[in-house]
């Protein structure tokens, strides 16, 4: 008879990830998955004792189900996709690995404000096409050197992207409504503005903010309008965070220059999606905090909560009150 803990993973990846996922699981576990594949047993919610959810709907109907679960944890930072009122009437204490993946996205940040300016997907894949664009956009594609890079929201993410952009010659401003220490601003060399001055000032324009009811929509019609014609906007926080459609038109009517988006409102990307189309904008599909070292990071310490809680002990991160 099994009588070890089950511990339920509910995201649907590949064979690969739920290898590195297993191999980092203690023993004295019983790791099953939602969606598995190869020969990685199958779970099921009404057999869990813990969750692991980065992105799969954890609402009121699921933690019913759940009749055995004590934690819910997200081996990421988003926890928007979790009914964190309805876990803590449960008692279901929901945890995350907030802080561990700012390191990976705040270099995923950097890596897309350099292949916006340059234009690096857009000759990568014309060069595989059999073309040759040595000349073809010298006249407009652009260095980070001497630009003002405003970063909105000064967390964990944010504070990494200012200390990766120490040494590349930019000015940092940054727009949070939590001000960081001055010493911390001192040191990371970035001066506080309100949200507008920032869009104003801006070069380039990352966001790094939750997802909250204040932050949905909050770069729209009215934000591309005040900012520089040659800005480019970066999002590495939540799709919603942009009106997708205001975003359309400030590109087409050349309002800002271009764009590198990463995270959108509505996952996986409509390939019809008229942002998809345009050449001054990178699209990736929500693989900022997507790096072999940052799941490590992140599951080992939701396994560090599962075996607190089995020890009589309490779990880190918590993030719905109990």
């Amino acid at each position: 008879m099994n009588d070890r803990k089950k511990i339920l993973y509910c995201e649907t990846v590949p064979e690969g990830f739920q290898q590195l996922v297993a191999d980092l699981c203690p023993s004295e576990f019983d790791l099953r998955f939602l969606f598995p594949k190869g020969d990685f047993p199958k779970g099921e919610i009404e057999d869990a004792d813990y969750i692991l959810s980065s992105i799969y709907k954890i609402d009121k109907a699921v933690i019913d189900r759940a009749k055995n679960v004590k934690l819910i944890h997200c081996p990421a930072t988003g926890i928007n996709h979790i009914d964190l009122q309805y876990a803590r009437e449960k008692g279901i204490y929901v945890c995350n690995s907030a802080g561990l993946n700012a390191s990976t996205t705040a270099e995923m940040t950097i890596a897309l404000i350099l292949c916006c300016l340059r234009r690096i997907c857009l000759v990568d894949g014309r060069v595989k096409k059999g073309e040759w664009h040595s000349w073809t956009w010298r006249h407009d594609s652009y260095e980070l050197l001497g630009k003002t890079v405003g970063i909105i929201g000064g967390g964990a993410v944010g504070r990494e992207v200012m200390q990766r952009l120490k040494g590349w010659g930019v000015k940092i401003v940054y727009s949070d409504p939590y001000r960081m220490p001055e010493e911390l601003e001192k040191a990371l060399d970035a001066a506080y503005v309100d949200q507008d001055t920032l869009l104003r000032q801006s070069d380039i324009v990352c966001l790094h903010c939750p997802l909250l009811p204040s932050t949905r929509g909050m770069i729209g019609r009215e934000q591309f309008k005040i900012m520089k014609k040659n800005a480019i906007i970066v999002n590495e926080a939540r799709g919603a965070v942009i009106d997708n459609d205001a975003l359309t038109e400030a590109l087409q009517n050349d309002e800002i220059w271009g764009a590198a988006i990463d995270c959108w409102e509505h996952e996986p990307l409509d390939p019809s999606d008229p942002l998809v189309r345009m050449d001054k904008v990178i699209t990736t599909s929500h693989l900022g905090a997507v790096a072999r070292e940052c799941a490590e990071r992140c599951f080992a310490l939701a396994f560090e909560n599962i075996r607190a809680m089995e020890t009589g002990g309490k779990p880190r991160n918590i993030v719905n009150g109990l």
